[in-house]
């Protein structure tokens, strides 16, 4: 690996920690290494470097306290870091900080969102229906989106007309 390879993936490490997704802009980035000069044989080169390591979800990414109720302090593994985008934490943290999900209601959500996530956009939208999904008391769904902004209330009306 030469020395220009290492400058290029110096940047694209930048972009992801600034939550740039690379796989989704990939021919802005290219576009822009060209105009400073690298050649697309050490940019192709870096991002192969980048893409090369398979992200994937184990079981032991995640945990389920049976006991605790929700509102506990919970940190994003690594790969939730990498896959949620900040609305998607936004979210989450609003939905644990409301205490009204048991843990277990939480993390099966959690992990639901991650599955969507790994393969796809994931959007509040999304969300809304796997908590829907996981969530049968309708009294909580009225709470959840009336206190999470990132939820329009016309989503409840859709999903609760059946």
């Amino acid at each position: 690996m030469n020395k220009k390879v290492i400058e290029i993936l110096s940047v694209l490490i930048h972009k992801m920690l600034n939550d740039e997704d690379l796989w989704r802009k990939q021919e802005d980035v290219i576009i822009e290494l060209e105009d400073q000069g690298y050649t697309i044989e050490n940019i192709s080169e870096a991002f192969e470097v980048i893409f090369s390591e398979v992200i994937s979800v184990e079981d032991r990414d995640f945990y389920i306290d049976y006991e605790m109720p929700s509102g506990y302090n919970r940190v994003f593994t690594k790969v939730e870091n990498f896959y949620f985008s900040n609305e998607i934490k936004s979210i989450i943290y609003k939905l644990n900080g409301l205490g009204i999900l048991s843990a277990d209601e939480l993390e099966i959500i959690i992990y639901r969102m991650m599955q969507i996530a790994s393969v796809d956009d994931l959007k509040a939208d999304l969300v809304w229906d796997i908590i829907n999904d996981v969530v049968d008391d309708s009294e909580l769904m009225l709470t959840i989106s009336a206190e999470i902004n990132e939820f329009d209330s016309n989503l409840l009306k859709q999903q609760r007309v059946n």
